[in-house]
């Protein structure tokens, strides 16, 4: 019936049917990546980032745990064991043989420090600083991270677009091909500037065979960077870029050194890391003072050596002496039929026991340990105040270098630019002339072959100059898309 309303056979239907839903499939697993896609995926793939996330969890329990420690400390025990044979008899504390018993002993203790020279508090400020600066070294990965996608980017693109105009030069040469078979089929020309021609043809297809190699190898740059796995489906999309747009530095380096450094993770790692060095120098300095402890406890037991009467009590006045007057005196005694353990609540309360105290430890001499510590940590110090002038150094090397290199890729682009306006022009005289035979095949290819030259070096100088006003851009605080 299908056949019959399309007027083809079905299995040709079916064919085109299964050809359709393929391409569609095709369609959809293509991806067209955006330079933010490219840059936000970077970020979340890299193992430093990562490594650097984990590192700053890591210091930020070490943060928490700083602070935790400044709390007093509380710990509880519970022991239970049983005697046999000779022991002393924690009721009355008197030595006694063949005994078996059974003892249960209970404690709640506490201790704080109150005093140590500022050392927990210098402590918690020094974890403190430490997350903060591992926060600026991921910051710092992630900008280099953006700088590197942004740079394989735009090679992946100024590698397009020299293919595409290599392709342009052979379709070019295909057509003058035709022309001058044509010429010696009539025998209007000799066979030598078609010989010429196709020798040219084979040259031409072989850059374009390099050059689908460069863009290839540009696009595994680019995935590698982004950590994800090479796909040929996996294309990213290409933005309005105009080098003629691109608008000269007019501020100096040192300008914008001075606002870059402002929010520069690096600089800002390396001064956090400097105050980290100098609380540290006093936490070494705390281990020169006294140190105050208070400590508290409270603790009862329960034993079955402790016993009480049961049964029927009976009083028994026993002789304790006599008075001034030499009467007896006697002492009531209660005497039982039967004894038993002491209940458990009673031991625990009549055996209940507190106490507070206070230790001041005073540090004389321990091996000269505080000391080295103390030297060691004013070195340290010092390293950290050589390191934030080292950074800041480097990133105003950095931004000198990023403000010389546009300049020159400025000087770059307006050359190649004025040798690529000059050789089109010839090459499209050139062409014309080649057509009505008044220049020789020589001649032509030569022109031609400059030209290409010439649009080779006028389309990476023009790359060439967006990546570095992006650099300098990144600087300035401005995006990268």
């Amino acid at each position: 019936m299908i056949k019959a309303k399309i007027g083809i056979p079905f299995k040709y239907f079916a064919s085109i049917v299964a050809i359709f839903i393929l391409a569609t499939q095709s369609l959809q697993a293509q991806k067209y990546w955006t330079l933010q896609e490219c840059i936000d995926q970077a970020i979340k793939n890299n193992i430093t980032v990562q490594q650097r996330e984990l590192a700053k969890q890591s210091v930020e329990v070490d943060f928490k745990q700083s602070k935790l420690a400044a709390l007093p400390s509380i710990n509880g025990q519970a022991t239970q064991f049983y005697q046999n044979g000779f022991a002393i008899n924690p009721a009355t504390n008197t030595a006694q043989t063949d005994m078996t018993f059974r003892n249960n002993n209970f404690g709640l203790s506490s201790s704080t420090v109150l005093f140590n020279g500022f050392q927990q508090t210098n402590t918690i400020r020094l974890q403190q600083n430490n997350y903060k600066a591992n926060e600026q070294d991921v910051e710092a990965i992630k900008n280099n991270i953006r700088l590197s996608v942004a740079n394989a980017y735009l090679q992946v693109l100024m590698n397009n677009e020299i293919l595409e105009s290599s392709n342009i030069q052979v379709q070019s040469t295909k057509e003058q091909i035709n022309k001058q078979q044509k010429l010696v089929d009539f025998g209007a020309a000799n066979k030598v500037k078609l010989l010429q021609l196709k020798a040219q043809l084979s040259n031409e297809e072989l850059v374009i065979i390099n050059n689908q190699n460069l863009v290839e190898q540009s696009y595994l740059t680019l995935w590698q960077t982004l950590n994800i796995e090479p796909d040929s489906s996996n294309k990213i999309i290409k933005p309005e870029l105009s080098a003629e747009k691109i608008t000269s530095e007019i501020r100096s380096p040192k300008d914008i050194y001075d606002t870059y450094i402002l929010q520069s993770p690096d600089v800002k790692a390396a001064e956090i890391r400097s105050r980290v060095a100098e609380i540290s120098k006093f936490v070494s300095l705390g281990g020169r003072s006294v140190r105050l402890t208070m400590t508290a406890s409270i603790s009862s037991l329960f034993s079955t050596q402790s016993q009480q009467g049961v049964g029927a009590q009976t009083i028994t006045n026993i002789p304790i002496g006599f008075d001034i007057l030499g009467n007896p005196v006697v002492r009531p005694t209660a005497t039982y039929s039967e004894f038993g353990v002491t209940p458990f609540s009673d031991q625990i309360n009549r055996n209940l026991g507190k106490s507070l105290g206070f230790t001041m430890a005073v540090p004389i001499f321990n091996g000269w340990q505080v000391n080295t510590s103390v030297q060691k940590a004013k070195i340290n110090e010092f390293t950290a105040h050589l390191n934030v002038k080292q950074v800041q150094l480097d990133l105003y090397k950095n931004i000198v270098q990023a403000h010389q290199n546009l300049k020159a890729s400025e000087k770059k682009y307006d050359a190649t630019k004025n040798s690529f306006d000059a050789n089109k022009e010839s090459f499209s005289l050139a062409e014309g002339q080649f057509g009505l035979g008044a220049i020789s095949t020589v001649e032509y290819l030569s022109t031609k072959n400059e030209f290409l030259k010439a649009q080779a070096s006028f389309v990476q100088a023009k790359y060439e100059l967006v990546f570095r006003r992006k650099v300098l851009d990144f600087y300035l605080g401005k995006p990268l898309y």
